[in-house]
């Protein structure tokens, strides 16, 4: 390493320092380009691929999701079926709905 050469040198060095990169005349024409390509979304085979881990979470919890309610709609149908077929038993033995023959 060079040693220091006064209180300022880095100062002087970088103020003195330009950067002047090459000229690119096909920059803006390739830039739009990249751009119109990327307007148009990619196909969902595409995006499931490159999504891999939100779309197998996505597709899990629906599966989940779907079971739990699915197990709680049947409970409910069951416990009101269960509720109708007492109601109707009680009725049933219920002497002052009989009809004697």
């Amino acid at each position: 390493m060079n040693p220091p050469q006064g209180p300022d040198s880095l100062s002087r060095t970088l103020s003195d320092w330009r950067v002047t990169p090459p000229r690119h005349p096909q920059f803006r024409s390739e830039v739009w380009a990249r751009l119109r390509v990327s307007e148009t979304p990619p196909p969902w085979q595409v995006f499931a691929r490159q999504h891999v881990g939100a779309v197998g979470g996505a597709l899990a919890l629906a599966i989940i999701a779907g079971g739990f309610l699915g197990h709680e709609r049947a409970r409910a149908q069951a416990a009101e079926e269960s509720s109708q077929l007492a109601t109707a038993y009680v009725q049933g033995l219920d002497a002052r709905s009989m009809r004697m023959p």
